[in-house]
């Protein structure tokens, strides 16, 4: 007959996060488009952030469990008494005398605060709070505040108490990040792999994935990976002695190098990095190599403060046009200014450079000034956006200023989980006719965009665009895009309908 015991642990409900990938941002999907199709990628990365963080048909029952066994108490729980677990088992036995336990069979160890040790055979001491596994154990963490876990492992030891333990031969996922390993040991503000990898592929055998001799995760500050090397299935890309990632979602170093094709470059092959030196001050380096261009690269000295954004640039920079424009160097301030109890917000915007493309070389200066609203509820889940700029843009080229108030009207609805679509009227003073650079502009000043989102199923969405010059009704640009999910890859189709060609490119999966 199944048995069950109850017993007290002291183990903290309250703990620090073990997130390794931090929030989706690191891997934020931007679209190259003259439509404003961008205003729907929220639905890629949204998807994304869902693909990334969903749970489980086990640890949506751990938290279950977890629930009913709060719910269930007789008393208030104290916070500075020891924190109820459950033991089940088909043969428990237990000495009140010295807190000793043995369980044998279809063994299941609950904590209130959402962790679970599954294995047939598990002793260990209530009074000091330890449980041994000689033999393989399945963990389960759904801790609030800390990582999701699930390890299967060899010769566990684990302390509730401490929040301490270690496990052998160990496989399985740490937050976003699938691992295997040697040996693991947890810890209240770390967690060490030895001699093992870490991937965000799935696959028995990863497409990808990072090697190390020890890799050590400090929650939302960073992971040390030593004497690291990266790999392409069975392939070594490249090593190093030590290599430290930033974990607050921001850092581009994650992000696996992406290839693709387009007429304008060719192919191509793009990665970025970044290194923080404080945690306010960063460097930001982007390499790609084309075929037709050989090597576009930028990189910038980013300073993150309370009173703004300051970035020095250098390098070349591609406009949605896929334009090359060079930088060398140019000065970017940007802040955003968010007014209390009222639904506007401010944007401040200044750079000054010397900037050049193909033969036109110019000291460029801009600076300007938006006001936003927040998104407003029309009914029927559509959603207004509104906003307003003043901008001057000046040119040593031509002596020229460009200036004037500018706006921009947007209207978007997601119908269901496969429909969205949206609408956008805009105005601006400068175009490609009237600017000394081809640079991210339209030919016209007055424009119309609208396009819409369908997701056929899990596996594949089409986006369409569409952009009218609205002082001339004409048609001037109609994009569509294929997204196309895989096991770990992720293929992008990108076709001009009005000029003809198409651009692809090809990930790894970035959830």
């Amino acid at each position: 007959m199944k048995k069950k015991i109850k017993a007290l642990l002291c183990a903290g409900i309250a703990g620090t996060s073990f997130m390794l990938g931090g929030n989706a941002s690191a891997a934020t999907y931007h679209s190259d488009t003259d439509t404003n199709a961008d205003v729907l990628d929220y639905i890629e990365n949204d998807r994304r952030s869902q693909r990334e963080n969903a749970l489980t048909d086990e640890q949506q029952k751990l938290v279950q469990d977890a629930f009913e066994m709060r719910k269930n108490l007789h008393d208030p729980l104290d916070p500075t008494k020891n924190i109820p677990i459950a033991v089940e088992g088909d043969d428990l036995f237990y000495d009140q005398r010295n807190g000793d336990f043995t369980a044998k069979g279809n063994v299941k160890i609950t904590t209130l605060d959402a962790q679970r040790f599954q294995s047939d055979l598990t002793d260990g001491n209530l009074d000091v709070h330890e449980i041994k596994v000689p033999g393989k154990a399945h963990m389960l963490q759904m801790t609030p505040g800390q990582a999701k876990i699930i390890l299967d492992g060899y010769k566990t030891q684990y302390n509730y108490e401490t929040k301490t333990g270690k496990m052998e031969d160990v496989d399985g996922k740490v937050g976003h990040q699938y691992i295997k390993g040697k040996r693991i040991e947890l810890y209240p503000d770390k967690i060490i792999v030895y001699d093992g990898y870490m991937t965000k592929c799935s696959a028995v055998n990863p497409d990808y994935k990072v090697t190390a001799s020890r890799i050590e995760v400090y929650p939302n500050d960073k992971m040390i990976c030593h004497n690291m090397k990266f790999w392409l299935g069975s392939i070594p890309v490249y090593s190093t002695k030590k290599q430290t990632f930033k974990l607050n979602g921001k850092d581009g170093s994650q992000q696996l190098p992406r290839v693709g094709f387009n007429k304008d470059d060719g192919l191509w092959l793009s990665k970025d990095f970044s290194y923080y030196l404080t945690d306010k001050l960063s460097l930001y380096g982007f390499f790609k190599y084309t075929t037709k261009h050989a090597f576009r690269n930028h990189g910038s000295i980013i300073w993150d403060t309370g009173l703004g954004r300051f970035e020095f640039m250098n390098g070349y920079y591609a406009g949605n046009n896929h334009q090359w424009l060079k930088k060398s160097p140019s000065f970017l301030y940007t802040k955003t200014i968010k007014l209390k109890d009222f639904p506007i917000s401010w944007g401040l915007m200044y750079e000054r450079g010397s900037w050049s493309q193909g033969n036109i070389h110019s000291m460029h200066t801009y600076y300007g000034i938006t006001m936003s609203h927040d998104p407003i509820a029309l009914g029927g889940n559509h959603m207004l956006e509104l906003s307003t700029n003043y901008s001057v843009t000046k040119e040593s080229a031509n002596h020229r200023d460009i200036k004037g108030v500018g706006y921009k009207a947007l209207v978007r609805r997601d119908v269901d989980d496969r429909w969205a679509y949206y609408a956008l009227y805009s105005y601006t003073q400068a175009n490609s006719r009237n600017s000394v650079f081809d640079f991210d502009l339209d030919s016209y000043s007055r424009k119309f965009a609208a396009g819409f989102s369908y997701r056929w199923d899990k596996s594949n969405r089409l986006v369409v665009g569409s952009a009218f010059n609205a002082s001339t009704h004409d048609l001037e640009d109609v994009d569509l895009y294929w997204f196309h999910d895989m096991h770990c890859y992720q293929l992008i189709v990108r076709y001009r309908v009005k000029r003809r060609t198409a651009g692809v490119t090809l990930q790894f999966n970035p959830w």
